[in-house]
């Protein structure tokens, strides 16, 4: 029984990633896939959202309050029973229109619902927390869990170390299949060097040997590391990172300037940017400009853009510039002094931290994307003298 118990709530991290969850129906669990689980809560066969949303609600309270699945199922049950959601029945397959007789609520699902929720939640937040602590503590250890019986490939991967950001922890970041109990250890350089002296340990990941596995619901075809179940076989905490940032990518251009300010605010000041700093994917928004920049640019786009070339480019002319010296940015745009440069162009000043920054963004020609192609500290005489001179948008930070 003490795996149907939470040790107290979860951490914030955790909790934060299943609530950031959107509900989404499906009849298979093969229907919500691969990153999708990072962005989405679904339960199979839960075709209606309040169904789904009463599931959510009930783990919610149980990650929040570390409720034992005792008492998960006995407030749970009921609200499902009286919705109809329970035992056997018949239902249509949307994918094949086939009428089929199939397993809805039982105390067994809602156990796996308990089980697996908990882990991926944990797992996410894990991450999360990793990452932001990899500089202290750079490694992680493979480790077996509480059970009686392990799978074969899991013990010859337990006692392995390796680099937090090793491609290895990319699929086999535990759980690593139903019913794992595998996790990680974040472990020093010291204790590292210590538990490998010890000779029980191993430093290179294993050769990775794949099966060919069909996804007969969706038609995609991957590759599954042996050892690993299909469904299991993603780092939940760096699908949420990414998945997040594409997520809030669209929001920021679409929603007002308020919404869109804080959109940005839950890329550039949570460990989103630190994992899009390590490893560049894609764009990231970096800032909102108002509606008077947005005129004089003549663009119809709200966001400030981060491109993997700028970083690049600032990476190699401002090596001293840090995820902490980015975290600026928002402000930076949002509130500066802003002065047009040419036609396309804003030059924005603003003091932060006691010290002054400067930013440089950039409308393309057509006025559908505003890059930033400059950023670092400036000397304030600089900004009095482009004032003189240039057309001065915004004289006063906000």
């Amino acid at each position: 029984m003490p795996d149907f118990t939470f040790p107290g709530p979860v951490p914030k991290d955790a909790l934060d990633y299943f609530r950031d969850k959107e509900l989404r129906v499906g009849f298979d669990y093969r229907d919500v896939w691969g990153e999708e689980h990072a962005n989405a809560f679904t339960v199979a066969k839960a075709m209606q959202l309040d169904v789904l949303d009463d599931v959510r609600g009930a783990l919610d309270e149980a990650l929040a309050d570390g409720t034992t699945f005792q008492q998960f199922k006995k407030e749970l049950k009921p609200r499902l029973q009286k919705k109809g959601w329970w035992g056997q029945q018949e239902q249509v397959d949307p994918a094949s229109g086939e009428k089929r007789l199939v397993q809805l609520g039982s105390p067994r699902r809602l156990k796996t619902i308990y089980r697996a929720n908990l882990r991926s939640a944990r797992a996410a937040g894990q991450w999360q927390r990793a990452q932001r602590t990899k500089k202290t503590h750079p490694y992680l250890i493979y480790e077996l869990g509480p059970s009686e019986k392990h799978r074969a490939q899991h013990v010859a991967w337990a006692g392995i170390i390796l680099p937090i950001d090793h491609p290895f922890w990319k699929t086999h970041y535990p759980p690593n299949g139903w019913g794992c109990k595998c996790r990680v250890r974040q472990v020093s350089r010291r204790e590292r060097e210590r538990l490998v002296a010890t000779g029980n340990y191993l430093t290179e990941a294993p050769t990775i040997k794949t099966r060919k596995w069909l996804n007969k619901r969706t038609g995609e075809s991957l590759d599954v590391p042996e050892g690993l179940d299909p469904a299991w076989m993603r780092n939940p905490g760096q699908d949420r990172t990414r998945v997040l940032r594409e997520r809030l990518t669209q929001k920021v251009a679409s929603v007002d300037q308020q919404y869109a300010s804080a959109a940005v605010n839950s890329i550039i000041k949570t460990p989103v940017l630190d994992g899009w700093m390590k490893k560049p994917g894609g764009e990231l928004p970096v800032g909102i400009i108002s509606r008077d920049m947005q005129k004089a640019l003549g663009s119809t786009s709200q966001m400030v853009r981060l491109s993997e070339a700028t970083l690049d480019k600032q990476s190699r002319g401002h090596a001293e510039l840090t995820a902490a010296h980015y975290r600026y940015l928002p402000d930076l745009i949002h509130r500066g002094v802003a002065i047009r440069q040419g036609k396309n162009k804003l030059v924005l000043f603003r003091r932060e931290a006691g010290k002054w920054q400067k930013a440089v963004v950039k409308v393309t020609e057509d006025g559908k994307r505003v890059y930033l192609v400059s950023y670092h500290p400036a000397d304030p005489r600089e900004m009095r003298r482009m004032m003189k001179s240039g057309s001065v948008i915004r004289s006063v930070e906000k």
